[in-house]
């Protein structure tokens, strides 16, 4: 039985998939879907990047990964934009956190693993529609 009204709205409406947000552009991003992976391009650097486009993609994230082969990280999309939170529990890779707003970097955090720094929650700096994990 699915839940209905504004709150189940909002949750299906969190989760849209990432090739409806493929007109995000972050300072001359480039942007393609391949098997779950996009390609982009920041600042002049390209980059491969897993999508985390399921709920449980999003849950789970990066963690409990101690090496990623064939990606330099994960992107999460947010739709609608929101504040939202990234955490290192059980991540044992060191971690660069790009905050996307309107195609923009909204700002950047380094979240190391859990093994190094313990138990870390950042905060977004205000509403988001992406957030991207590079591996450091």
């Amino acid at each position: 039985m699915k839940p209905k009204g504004k709150p189940f709205k909002k949750f299906i409406y969190s989760f849209v998939p990432a090739s409806l947000m493929s007109l995000l552009l972050i300072n001359s991003v480039s942007f393609s879907s391949e098997h779950g992976k996009v390609k982009f391009n920041i600042a002049g650097k390209n980059y491969t990047l897993l999508t985390a486009s399921t709920p449980s993609e999003r849950y789970k994230g990066l963690s409990g990964i101690s090496k990623l082969k064939d990606a330099d990280g994960m992107i999460f999309y947010f739709n609608p934009a929101q504040s939202t939170a990234f955490w290192n529990k059980n991540t044992h890779l060191d971690l660069e956190l790009i905050w996307i707003r309107k195609g923009k970097e909204a700002g950047r955090n380094t979240l190391p693993s859990e093994d190094k720094a313990g138990l870390i929650n950042l905060q977004s700096p205000g509403e988001v529609d992406a957030v991207v994990e590079l591996v450091r």
